[in-house]
């Protein structure tokens, strides 16, 4: 009995099935750099499935995507307000359902 003291006991039983909200609060228990660990872990894995997905990038796409970005910095013209962004997206959006749902 006093061998079992010493034994860490885990809170995570995989016979038992935690649900979503279970496993936000048991993880939101985790001192700060479990947590960050977690986080971490989670967002490589899901960036690991969508790459094994999407497959590699085509060459020269860094090159391209980097001077798209540079461009980008340089760039002095006034910027568009996020909301009107949003309202042209919404706009084109719409557009695209509309014509579809014409055919």
């Amino acid at each position: 009995m006093v061998g079992m003291l010493n034994q860490s006991v885990s809170i995570y039983n995989p016979a038992m099935p935690m649900t979503a909200a279970e496993i936000l609060e048991a993880a939101r228990k985790l001192p700060i750099n479990e947590q960050h660990w977690l986080v971490h872990t989670l967002r490589e894995d899901e960036f690991t499935a969508w790459q094994k997905e999407v497959g590699e990038p085509e060459p020269g796409y860094d090159e391209w995507f980097r001077a798209r970005v540079e461009k980008s910095l340089a760039d002095d013209s006034p910027s568009i307000p996020h909301e009107a962004v949003m309202r042209n997206a919404r706009e084109v959006i719409e557009n695209a359902r509309r014509s579809k749902s014409i055919r």
